[in-house]
């Protein structure tokens, strides 16, 4: 039944200024909603810069299906020597609690990834980097956990390593299953290469001990997926430096919940010449039975969907979303899977032709045997919009499959809902986001047919992170 519900939708064609300041914003009389299920906007953290040009870079939001939640987002501070913090906020019951720094309050804490479990076990991971004052800094890759029934965080390092390599963002994605066990996976330079790694920590238990995925390789744009029986897998890219004779691929390893031991990497893109280009920024994501789609981005945004007896399709060019035009360039492609295999992979594309300029929101959806709709805009080319972080969620049975995006000229927050094969007129759930495109950011989670939460960055007056709420 739970299969049937959306493969007949795809058939048919988703630092704290002061805390008083919170509490002050807490206090006002929230906005109204927007309709169609979403929750008036609320602010989640407090004005971190007054400087509307600064603050959080990146943020992420998970929720489950009794509508738990965790949010978590990066926060610079200027004075003094400068750094940067995790701030972070959780929900319960409907109420967001008050924000609170879950990292080092000394030196740079980036990038934070968040997750939760149908337990309510919670986790936020994120790369540091010691003060560069000290004799030989160190990025450290970290995690705080909060098991479920807990009252407090507990932070570890996981590995670390000399600060160098490709100057790439490293996120450090994690992901938690419904038994409440915490899976996180990295790359880290060790001097010679970056090096792709995991480790888990079982409910009750400790951290295991890094498990390198891929010893000799050279890895860069690493994601994770998580399922609901416990399977995990990673999927990653060499990096375009050395592998600049042999060109570059998408890798995949996958760890059994029946094993749990990794496989050795799998080629599942084609190797793309240096000459031509790079395959960088592969999104995998899983389904029930532990079959995995990985997106990734080559000629356009491409994806491939793993065989029903666990082979990979030869690899080969399978393009889903292109551009129209060869000035145009893709920014934030994203991908989601229901329980079953059906996909969503959303892409926004600027278009730099003279008189248009702008960008647009672009998705196809995938069904388990692989195949892919024709690419669709769902945002109106014939009005300004110009749309950037976007973000794809579906619900483990299909009920509810969701397109975000920030449409910057209008600076608001926006989502669009397939239904009945169709995506609907864009809901805005938001307004006031950043001052400048690049700094858009958009977090969007669904955790079931009537459970979603979005996180966004507000620049009204200075920065701070607002959350809204679809169903309880």
């Amino acid at each position: 039944m739970k299969h049937r519900t959306l493969l007949s939708t795809f058939a048919t064609v988703l630092l704290a200024i002061t805390a008083a300041g919170a509490a002050q914003a807490a206090s006002k009389k929230p906005p109204p909603a927007p309709g169609n299920g979403w929750s008036g906007a609320a602010a989640i953290s407090p004005v971190n810069q007054p400087d509307p040009t600064r603050g959080s870079q990146l943020n992420d939001v998970a929720v489950n299906a009794s509508g738990a939640a965790i949010a978590a987002w990066d926060q610079y501070t200027y004075s003094g020597s400068g750094g940067a913090t995790i701030g972070a906020a959780a929900q319960s019951a409907g109420k967001w609690g008050a924000p609170f720094i879950i990292s080092d309050t000394n030196g740079f804490a980036l990038s934070p990834k968040v997750a939760i479990g149908a337990d309510g076990t919670m986790a936020v991971s994120w790369t540091y980097q010691d003060p560069i004052a000290l004799p030989s800094p160190q990025q450290k890759i970290q995690v705080a956990v909060k098991p479920a029934g807990a009252t407090a965080w507990t932070t570890t390092t996981l590995a670390q390593g000399p600060i160098g390599g490709v100057a790439i963002i490293g996120i450090v994605p994690v992901a938690v299953d419904p038994n409440g066990k915490v899976t996180v996976a990295w790359t880290l330079w060790n001097g010679a290469n970056h090096v792709v790694q995991s480790a888990s920590l079982p409910k009750g238990g400790v951290w295991s001990a890094p498990v390198e995925l891929a010893p000799g390789s050279d890895g860069l744009y690493l994601s994770l997926a998580l399922n609901a029986r416990g399977d995990a897998a990673v999927a990653f890219t060499g990096s375009p430096y050395s592998s600049y004779l042999t060109g570059t691929s998408a890798q995949y390893v996958f760890r059994s919940r029946l094993t749990g031991t990794w496989t050795t990497p799998v080629t599942v893109s084609e190797t793309m010449p240096s000459t031509v280009g790079y395959i960088t920024s592969p999104i995998v994501a899983l389904d029930a039975n532990g079959l995995a789609t990985v997106a990734y981005m080559g000629y356009g945004v491409e994806a491939v969907r793993q065989l029903s007896d666990g082979r990979w399709p030869p690899p080969k060019p399978r393009t889903v979303l292109q551009a129209l035009n060869r000035v145009s360039s893709y920014l934030s492609p994203d991908l989601a899977v229901d329980s079953t295999g059906n996909a969503v992979v959303v892409v926004s594309i600027f278009d730099a032709t003279i008189g248009v300029d702008r960008a647009s929101v672009w998705v196809a959806l995938g069904t388990p045997d692989g195949t892919w709709t024709p690419q669709q805009r769902i945002t109106d080319p014939t009005v300004p919009v110009d749309a950037y972080a976007t973000r794809a969620a579906v619900s483990p049975d299909g009920a509810l499959a969701l397109a975000g995006w920030i449409d910057h000229y209008h600076g608001t927050v926006q989502v669009s809902k397939l239904s009945g094969g169709t995506w609907g007129t864009a809901n805005t759930i938001g307004r006031n986001v950043a001052w400048s495109s690049f700094q858009d950011a958009l977090g969007l989670d669904v955790s079931s047919g009537t459970v979603a939460r979005a996180i966004w960055k507000s620049a009204k007056t200075g920065t701070q992170t607002m959350a809204t709420s679809y169903g309880p």
